[in-house]
């Protein structure tokens, strides 16, 4: 199970990487300097963030994405509560995946 520790953690980290980066991608590679330490983790990690990415409607989102043994946990900000969804679908259709834990907001653009 993830720590409360470890996802306020890695929360900052990307709520500051977000503040100092100049783009969202930017931010992204930044925030993944929290990245998990087992491969396994990564490439689940790796795995999610591209199923993310690859979905048109969640394009304009940033999500951060951290796995400890096959949990999922999702953070970060979405306009609508239809994306919060998708991106926990999404996440779930991930092999590899036992469990997500979906912590994103959904705030108003």
């Amino acid at each position: 199970m993830i720590r409360r520790k470890t996802i306020a953690s890695v929360l900052t980290t990307t709520a500051i990487a977000f503040c100092i980066a100049p783009t969202p991608a930017r931010a992204a590679d930044m925030a993944s300097a929290a990245a998990p330490p087992n491969e396994r983790d990564r490439g689940l990690q790796r795995d999610v963030k591209s199923a993310l990415v690859a979905d048109p409607a969640l394009q304009q989102t940033h999500i951060a994405v951290f796995t400890e043994g096959g949990q999922v946990t999702l953070a970060g900000v979405v306009t609508t509560p239809a994306q919060r969804d998708r991106a926990q679908r999404n996440a779930m259709t991930v092999r590899g995946v036992r469990q997500v834990e979906n912590a994103i907001e959904v705030t108003e653009p």
